[in-house]
C-alpha cells in the first residue's frame, strides 16, 4: 500500500486534567513546556489531581498529525511503541479505527508511556511525560519496505531524549534520503532544543527540507529574542520552513517564497494541546496535494483552530476538512 505520509515517535496516551495557575506554580512546573517524569513523580502528580475530572485520550505529537492528515483525507502510517495493557490495546484502536496503519509494537514488560497534561484557564497546557514502552522504539521497529511505500516522511524532535528512539529515527531518514523521499520535521520543545541542539542542528541541515517549530522554539534555536531574526536564521540551514505564534499566525518561506504571513481562523481557544501538531498535518496535507505555500499554512491555521476549540490533542473526526473550502473560508475573513 501507498502511503501519503509516514511519521514516527513516541506513542502515548493523554491524559487532560484542568488547572489552575497556582498549581503549576506550587509543583515549580515550566508553563507551557513538556517535563520527563518517572512513573513514580508523575502517579504524584495524579495523586494531587484525584478527584478533578480528567480526559483520557490517544496522543504523541506526531501521531497527532499523522491522524489529522489521514482526517484531512490522506493515507498514513505511524511508526511507535505501545505495550500490551489497556492503555495500548486502545491506542491501537485508536488509530486503525480513524485510518492509520499502525504496526501497534506492543511489550508486556513494560506500559504505555503517559502524558499527564494540565491545561489552565488561557488554554496553555503543560505536559508531565513518562515515556513507558514508547523509549523502547528502535532502529529495529523502522521497516524499510513501508518506509519506500511513503510519499514523505514526518519525524519528531522528542525522540532526541533516547538514544535508540533517536538512532530509529535517524535510520527512517537515511532510508527515506536514499529514496529521495521528502523529510519534514519538528522540533517539539525548547526543551528539545535546549539540550541537544548541536545534534539537532547538524541532522537538519543534512537531512531536513520541510521545518515545523513555534516561534519559542525558533528563538532558542537561533539564539535570539527575536522571532525575524529567528525565522531568518532557520531559512539559512532548511529549505522550508513554518514558524506558528499562537495568535498571531504563523510565517512560512521555501525557496521560491521568501515569506509568507497566515492569520489564525477566529475560534474560542480551550485548550492549545495539539495546535502545532495540527497545524502541521494541514501544512503537509496542503504540500502533498500540491497547494501553495500559502495556502498550505492556511490549511495548517484552519486545523490548528479546529483542535484548540476542545479538549484533547486530535481534531475531532468529522471536522469539516475539505481544502478548497478551507482556503475560501480563510478568503472572506
Amino acid at each position: 500500500m501507498k502511503y501519503d505520509l509516514l511519521g514516527i515517535g513516541n506513542a502515548l496516551v493523554d491524559i487532560e486534567v484542568c488547572v489552575d495557575d497556582e498549581f503549576i506554580k506550587q509543583n515549580s512546573l515550566t508553563k507551557g513546556g513538556m517535563t520527563l517524569l518517572s512513573a513514580e513523580k508523575q502517579n504524584k502528580i495524579l495523586k494531587e489531581l484525584h478527584g478533578l475530572s480528567t480526559k483520557i485520550s490517544s496522543g504523541g505529537s506526531a501521531a497527532n498529525t499523522i491522524h489529522g492528515l489521514s482526517i484531512l483525507g490522506g493515507e498514513t502510517y505511524y511508526i511507535g511503541r505501545v505495550a500490551n495493557d489497556i492503555y495500548g490495546k486502545h491506542y491501537v484502536e485508536d488509530m486503525r479505527s480513524c485510518g492509520v496503519s499502525f504496526s501497534g509494537t506492543g511489550n508486556s514488560l513494560s506500559e504505555t508511556g503517559t502524558c499527564v497534561i494540565l491545561v489552565t484557564p488561557d488554554s496553555e497546557r503543560t505536559m508531565l511525560t513518562h515515556l513507558g514502552a514508547s523509549s523502547l522504539l528502535h532502529p529495529d521497529n523502522v521497516d524499510e519496505k513501508i518506509i519506500k511505500n511513503a510519499g514523505m516522511v514526518y519525524i519528531e524532535g522528542y525522540l532526541w531524549t533516547g538514544e535508540d528512539t533517536c538512532n530509529a529515527a535517524e535510520k527512517l531518514c537515511k532510508i527515506a534520503k536514499k529514496n529521495k523521499t521528502p523529510v519534514a520535521f519538528t522540533l517539539s520543545d525548547a526543551f528539545i532544543v535546549n539540550s541537544f541542539k548541536k545534534r539537532l542542528i547538524d541532522f537538519i541541515r543534512q537531512n531536513v527540507d520541510i521545518l515545523f517549530c513555534n516561534d519559542i522554539e525558533a528563538k532558542t534555536m537561533a539564539e535570539t529574542e527575536d522571532t525575524q531574526e529567528a525565522f531568518d536564521a532557520l531559512k539559512r540551514i532548511v529549505e522550508t520552513v513554518f514558524v506558528t505564534r499562537g495568535e498571531n499566525g504563523s510565517l512560512a518561506s521555501n525557496p521560491t517564497e521568501e515569506k509568507i504571513i497566515v492569520n489564525v481562523f477566529p475560534t474560542k481557544a480551550i485548550d492549545a494541546t495539539g495546535a502545532g501538531d495540527l497545524f502541521a498535518a494541514g501544512a503537509l496535507y496542503g504540500i502533498i496535494r500540491n497547494y501553495s505555500l500559502k495556502d498550505s499554512a492556511i490549511i495548517g491555521s484552519y486545523c490548528a483552530s479546529k483542535v484548540v476549540s476542545h479538549m484533547g490533542g486530535r481534531m475531532p473526526v468529522g471536522s469539516d476538512a475539505n481544502a478548497e473550502k478551507i482556503i475560501q473560508k480563510y478568503q472572506k475573513l
